[in-house]
């Protein structure tokens, strides 16, 4: 059995149920041009499957790249601020309290 595709449950076991049986009797007898679509159509959904889980895999990938890359911006905006709070600080240190 394959994987769910399309969260269609009844869709999935029929196409299963399916395509086990037309693969049952492929070495036996020949098959018909609408088994061979229902087999090509089992392994278009499998492709399917695969690809979603290939892409989902990177989706969590740019995900997590994004997020460390709005970590080291945050950081590095942290940093100049504090920078920025300490150089007005010693100015007005400096011009006022001289």
């Amino acid at each position: 059995m394959g994987a769910i595709v399309f969260d269609n449950y009844v869709f999935d076991s029929w196409l299963n149920k399916k395509s086990d049986e037309i693969l049952s009797k492929v070495d036996k007898s020949t098959i018909s041009t609408e088994e061979m679509l229902t087999l090509i159509l089992k392994a278009q959904t499998n492709h399917f499957h695969h690809m979603d889980v290939e892409f989902r895999e990177e989706f969590k990938t740019i995900d997590n790249r994004f997020e460390t890359l709005n970590s080291k911006i945050e950081d590095k905006f942290k940093w100049q601020i504090g920078i920025i709070v300490t150089l007005f600080t010693g100015i007005y240190l400096k011009l006022f309290l001289t």
